[in-house]
């Protein structure tokens, strides 16, 4: 999926798949019935999503999904195409959220700090800093300070919609950028929650499982663009073309006022 997102995972989420000559993208399927060749798209996540697709001589169009919906978008005699031909012709592009950008959602929502009752953590990393939390992708993203193999909890009640555990490898350089672990939950609000930099194997959901507020979900690492190991989490709202962190209210306090060095503890 083609979900530019929070600091490590810039870019490897959003891009599902595209064509590229006459590579089919996995959500496209052909079916042939009688003379003629349907083209049908399926929304695999549980969650919104909108379908782009560049027709190269011609105009943009964009197709809305409801979570695990399949849509009929195009179609063509068997004498007109074939699967081929229209892979060459066409651009597709599957996106999380809908196609129009969501602009209203509860602002004074309390979500939970992302760990277990009883502990605490340092704050490594507050907003809008200069280091790696600027830009509207991350400007509002957090980082607490926390040794390999805490517990990582949901902030809210959502569904897993995306989950990389396979790697093992992380440092200070852009060079691993992309191999970060992360953990992401769509709510249904509309908004996402994202926990990163998990240790390899350390996510104990699966894609679709719905979790609640509080519900452990994966284990703290070192992977992706790390320089320690660490919890790097936020809340975002998908547009047409990415995603856009938004400041939010964390354990009751608003979190422009996790700072760095101080202390948070989950009673």
């Amino acid at each position: 999926m083609e979900i530019t997102v929070l600091r490590i995972v810039v870019i490897c989420l959003f891009v599902v798949s595209c064509s590229k000559g006459q590579q089919k993208p996995s959500f496209i399927n052909f079916k042939i019935k009688e003379d003629s060749i349907h083209v049908f798209a399926k929304n695999k996540f549980a969650c919104k999503t909108h379908l782009f697709y560049k027709i190269k001589t011609k105009e943009n169009r964009t197709i809305d999904f409801n979570p695990l919906e399949e849509k009929l978008i195009l179609s063509f005699s068997k004498k007109e195409k074939d699967s081929t031909q229209i892979l060459n012709e066409f651009n597709f592009r599957l996106r999380y959220g809908s196609s129009t950008p969501l602009k209203k959602y509860d602002t004074l929502y309390n979500y939970a700090l992302p760990f277990l009752k009883g502990k605490r953590y340092k704050v490594l990393q507050g907003q809008n800093t200069n280091f790696t939390h600027k830009g509207a992708r991350s400007k509002y993203a957090i980082d607490f300070k926390m040794n390999i193999g805490q517990t990582v909890c949901a902030m809210k009640d959502g569904v897993v919609v995306a989950v990389k555990e396979d790697s093992n490898k992380g440092g200070r350089s852009k060079s691993y950028l992309n191999d970060g672990n992360y953990v992401m939950l769509y709510h249904n609000d509309g908004l996402f929650t994202q926990y990163v930099h998990l240790k390899k194997d350390g996510v104990i959901v699966k894609l679709g499982d719905s979790v609640k507020k509080h519900q452990p979900i994966a284990y703290s690492g070192n992977t992706g663009m790390s320089t320690e190991p660490h919890l790097h989490f936020g809340v975002f709202k998908a547009t047409p073309k990415t995603f856009i962190s938004i400041p939010y209210i964390l354990d009751s306090i608003p979190t422009q006022k996790y700072t760095k060095g101080k202390f948070a503890l989950k009673n």
